[in-house]
């Protein structure tokens, strides 16, 4: 009877090894890999969260293993400047904790992210595995703080890396464009003379101005290079403007929108700023975007401009993946949109360890139905950190409760 027990017991945990081993095989996966081939046939091996071996045949037994019978594996896909986990219904105030009164270029906003918001599974059922979660404009020409969150759903591990680039705007604030460009060169100045002396001197300082030492704090890692300025702009003009006035600091910029970039995309790729754009939103609705173009993508890729391709709204931040899809209808390479989803989001943000199925990286990744860049494909699997997560939603639960009755 007693060894009977313990080959019982011996079975369990030779069971239980398999079912929550740390390591993990996909076999026959269809990926896009970093050297840009599009390639059938890869089998990828996954240890401690993260890909550790990629290639054909591996010769590799007694661990699990997922078959993608040839499907689509990409990376997980980036959400840049959303407001997922910050928002629940955009025009009831109190569920929404995306902007301030008191704070404009120091809001960092890492600390009010919610990993139960109903925005996250809904987004991660998308396509989307890390969320750049971003402030809102709120009438100051620096919004905040941008902090990058993985979409598991969990209470402790969901933060990436807070603090990684500082959002602004130039137009619609409380005074004229041209003031606004102004205001971000004084700020600049300010927050210098602040660096310098380690304080704020109120005798020297334009009366305009009226930064608390956090914000100070925040525009001098933009100075020191640590962080990216994102700014966010459509008029050709401006983006001219904006690419003299990071050469002038020597910031590193990324430009938000960008819907005549096209016009100005040899000064964009001279400069080496990167764009966040948005296919899906291609009609004009102000003065600002009267050049936008169906083709800006590719006109864009076509000058060796870095495109970051996003969704303009955080319920629907995996939304992004469709735009990619139209922009590819209108000349951009297949594997240019897989980029611009993904690879191009963590580099120009500073993610290193996200982004591109690579030796090394996190093992954050989609097996799709079919082609991810068409609207009639869906997530068959979706795994952050070699971890498969659920893509089951509020709103699929409720169809379940209630469906049938």
């Amino acid at each position: 009877m007693r060894s009977k027990k313990l080959a019982i017991s011996f079975l369990l945990t030779i069971l239980s090894c398999y079912l929550f081993s740390s390591e993990l095989i996909v076999r026959d996966a269809r990926i896009y890999s970093i050297d840009s081939s599009n390639l059938g046939g890869i089998d990828l091996y996954i240890k401690d969260g993260k890909f550790v071996s990629i290639g054909k045949g591996l010769v590799i037994s007694g661990l699990k293993e997922i078959d993608a019978k040839g499907r689509y594996l990409t990376p997980g896909f980036l959400s840049p400047l959303s407001q997922i986990g910050l928002i629940e219904i955009e025009l009831e105030s109190y569920t929404r904790d995306d902007s301030s009164t008191h704070y404009s270029a120091g809001l960092g906003i890492s600390d009010a992210y919610n990993p139960s918001s109903t925005l996250v599974p809904y987004n991660l059922a998308g396509g989307i595995t890390t969320s750049l979660s971003a402030p809102s404009f709120h009438g100051n020409i620096f919004m905040g703080l941008v902090s990058a969150f993985s979409l598991t759903g969990s209470l402790e591990n969901s933060l990436i890396e807070k603090d990684i680039a500082l959002l602004a705007n130039i137009k619609g604030a409380e005074d004229s464009r041209a003031a606004n460009i102004l205001m971000l060169q004084d700020a600049f100045d300010q927050a210098r003379d602040y660096s310098i002396n380690g304080m704020i001197n109120e005798h020297t300082k334009p009366q305009h101005l009226n930064f608390s030492k956090r914000d100070l704090k925040a525009i001098n890692r933009v100075l020191n290079k640590e962080i990216p300025l994102v700014v966010q702009a459509n008029r050709a003009s401006d983006l001219l403007v904006l690419i003299s006035l990071a050469k002038k600091n020597n910031i590193k910029l990324i430009i938000s929108g960008a819907k005549e970039g096209w016009r100005v995309a040899t000064q964009l790729s001279k400069a080496q700023v990167p764009v966040i754009i948005q296919p899906i939103d291609n009609l004009p609705s102000s003065f600002d975007e009267i050049g936008a173009k169906l083709d800006n993508a590719s006109l864009l890729h076509n000058a060796g401009v870095k495109i970051l391709i996003a969704s303009h709204e955080a319920h629907n931040s995996y939304l992004s993946r469709q735009g990619a899809g139209i922009a590819v209808s209108y000349g951009l390479p297949w594997e240019k949109a897989i980029d611009a989803l993904s690879k191009n989001i963590a580099e120009s943000f500073g993610l290193k360890d996200i982004g591109s199925i690579e030796v090394g990286k996190s093992a954050d990744f989609i097996i799709w139905s079919d082609d991810p860049l068409e609207v009639s494909s869906f997530t068959d699997l979706v795994y952050i950190g070699g971890q498969e997560l659920s893509t089951l939603t509020r709103s699929a639960r409720l169809k379940d409760r209630y469906i049938d009755r």
